[in-house]
């Protein structure tokens, strides 16, 4: 019966067969030559057989050991392939996300952190899908995607909800329209005047609404559009005027294509972070989350 072999033993073995000689494997081992020698012995005792023939300083392999040395070499190189794939995935050189997320984010801040988080991480392919809220909840209960950006009002039971970020709904303005000067909107502020609505469908509509009816006001609406991005656009050629999510509106204003001012009273909007329940976020989701937290901070400042 095979006595017990050891990992010590075929490094030895492995050693010896690579450099031709016992004190040159024991510096490539950083050990003594005597520890390598017994080593050796050790390995030919437990394998039945001779590994080596001595002449002088010289140790030549047996044919046998020639035969042992062709599958332990198979071997270390599959543990040294193991040991880069390990390595590479622990310094994100490689691995994916799949991520879905709702327009308002997939336009625009979504593509910014991919360009940031690839920039670092070139080794980690992204995959982003633009989808409605409901629908990125449909994408993640799938259990195949591992971060879902939303805005809703609904669970699921194989989704996590979590509050990402809550900014103020923001009025939105053509340049040089007379409402700029304001630093706060009113609801009849919206009275009488043209005004681009989002879709009946899209639930932000009902607050849209309930804020605008507090005040009795009754704008004229000339458009509908489900996105933001669009609202704005139509805003930006002097269509009519809106209230859109806040990071559509920010993103618009800075470029200076609109003016963006927030409402009285407040119309607080919440974005939500979607992870499936069945596994812990990886570590290059949780980078890619802080890259997101820090963007939102960069558009709204840090929340108390």
């Amino acid at each position: 019966m095979l006595s017990r072999l050891t990992h010590r033993q075929i490094e030895a073995f492995r050693a010896v067969m690579e450099t031709g000689k016992v004190t040159s494997a024991a510096a490539v081992l950083g050990t003594t030559q005597p520890s390598v020698s017994k080593l050796i012995a050790d390995l030919e005792r437990a394998a039945g057989f001779n590994m080596f023939e001595r002449q002088g300083r010289q140790v030549l392999p047996t044919s046998e050991a020639r035969a042992l040395y062709e599958e332990v070499e198979r071997a270390f190189v599959g543990m040294m392939e193991i040991s880069r794939v390990i390595q590479d995935i622990r310094d994100f050189r490689t691995g994916s996300l799949l991520i879905a997320g709702m327009p308002a984010l997939a336009l625009k801040l979504l593509p910014d952190v991919i360009t940031e988080f690839i920039a670092d991480h070139p080794g980690i392919s992204v995959s982003l899908r633009t989808r409605s809220s409901q629908a990125v909840l449909r994408h993640l209960s799938s259990q195949q995607f591992d971060l879902g950006f939303a805005a809703l009002d609904n669970d699921h039971p194989a989704v996590e909800r979590r509050a990402l970020f809550t900014a103020p709904m923001m009025g939105v303005l053509p340049l040089g329209h007379e409402l700029e000067q304001r630093t706060l909107l009113k609801p009849e502020d919206f009275d009488q005047r043209p005004f681009i609505a989002l879709g009946a469908e899209i639930g932000t509509r009902s607050e849209t609404d309930a804020f605008l009816s507090a005040g009795d006001a009754g704008p004229r609406i000339v458009a509908e559009a489900q996105l933001s991005a669009s609202i704005c656009e139509m805003v930006a050629a002097g269509a009519g005027i809106s209230i859109v999510e806040p990071v559509t509106a920010t993103y618009f204003a800075n470029l200076g294509r609109i003016v963006a001012r927030p409402l009285s009273p407040a119309q607080p909007f919440r974005y939500d972070l979607l992870l499936p329940t069945t596994r812990q976020p990886s570590r290059a989701s949780e980078q890619f989350l802080k890259l997101v937290e820090a963007r939102f901070v960069a558009l709204f400042g840090a929340q108390d």
